[in-house]
């Protein structure tokens, strides 16, 4: 996965670049430079090559260009079409229906570019309460920067150009009803993110409980797949109930395919006080495992809870969580 851009303070800024690859289908970065008065809004840059490679990195970012690595080559994708087919009358501004368009694309899978992911987990964080210094401390951690950033005016300044995309997308104005049906939607693919997605590093130690998301008269803290992912790779992308289990070999991350688990469920989030989608509290599970946790007997799930439970009791101590077995039973209605 590329890298995340958010280097740019307006979305609209991409146009340039993104309709002279259309109207080419491909070019490469240094002609897109060479006609830096069109391709730049200011048409007048001191950097233009590096301006460009910025602009088409953001358009990479959200799914309208790709980027060849070794020539510079750019070209527009099938989506970046669409977008183009959708433009305003004004170059420089964002047609409704392309809002529309980026905004379906951005919320049908929150984790398919670094960009995408560092908006929706903005975007999530402020659907949840979150403002000011704790929405960007909380945003840098999400996003796996909490080391990068040194000083206040980073973490200011990347979750104001993040608010930005925000804003002229219009996420924050998007009916809460159809997040939650896009949120269901999210749920059958979410195995599989967990299998693709790149890990992300978290900070040692306890994590402040993340504010839940708030859909109409309910609440539901959600989990992230790339956090999930640090556990498969630290299980060896085995079964942790039993290693023999087998399964097949996953066509995009070239890993046995397996599953993630939290051991705590998510929806107990609000009883501690400390974050549970962390690493310590997941499971690496085949599938048919993962299945019989859920939809066993209650002696069968009962005896894969204690041997789980076991493995796990002396590492959630590290990230400030604290469960008894009879309570983690009691999770999983057992007595």
């Amino acid at each position: 996965m590329k890298g995340q851009v958010f280097t740019v303070a307006k979305i609209h800024y991409i146009n340039g670049v993104v309709y002279m690859v259309a109207d080419r289908d491909s070019t490469t970065l240094q002609f897109l430079a060479q006609h830096s008065n069109k391709t730049t809004k200011s048409g007048n840059v001191q950097h233009p090559l590096v301006r460009v490679r910025t602009l088409a990195r953001l358009a990479e970012g959200i799914g309208l260009l790709n980027i060849k690595k070794k020539d510079g080559k750019v070209e527009i994708t099938d989506l970046g079409r669409e977008y183009y087919s959708k433009r305003a009358a004004d170059k420089w501004s964002l047609s409704q229906a392309q809002k529309e368009l980026l905004c379906d694309y951005i919320l049908s899978d929150y984790y398919r570019t670094e960009t995408i992911y560092a908006i929706t987990s903005l975007f999530k964080l402020v659907k949840s309460g979150y403002t000011g210094r704790a929405l960007a401390h909380q945003f840098a951690i999400e996003i796996g920067k909490e080391q990068a950033w040194k000083s206040e005016v980073t973490y200011k300044g990347f979750t104001e150009f993040g608010l930005n995309y925000i804003n002229e997308l219009g996420l924050l104005e998007i009916d809460d009803k159809s997040l939650l049906l896009k949120d269901m939607a999210k749920e059958v693919r979410y195995q599989e993110n967990v299998n693709t997605v790149q890990p992300i590093k978290l900070p040692d130690g306890e994590l402040p409980r993340p504010e839940p998301k708030k859909l109409g008269n309910s609440e539901k803290y959600t989990s992230n797949p790339r956090r999930s992912k640090n556990a498969l790779i630290h299980a060896g992308f085995k079964c942790e109930i039993n290693q023999t289990h087998t399964t097949f070999i996953n066509k995009k991350s070239k890993q046995q395919y397996m599953e993630a688990h939290h051991l705590i469920p998510m929806q107990q989030q609000g009883k501690f006080e400390n974050d549970i989608d962390v690493p310590e509290n997941i499971l690496c599970l085949c599938p048919n495992c993962h299945r019989k946790i859920h939809l066993a007997d209650d002696a069968s799930k009962k005896e894969m809870l204690k041997q789980v439970y076991e493995k796990k009791k002396d590492e959630l101590p590290k990230r400030g969580i604290e469960i008894s077995f009879n309570t983690l039973k009691r999770f999983y209605s057992m007595s």
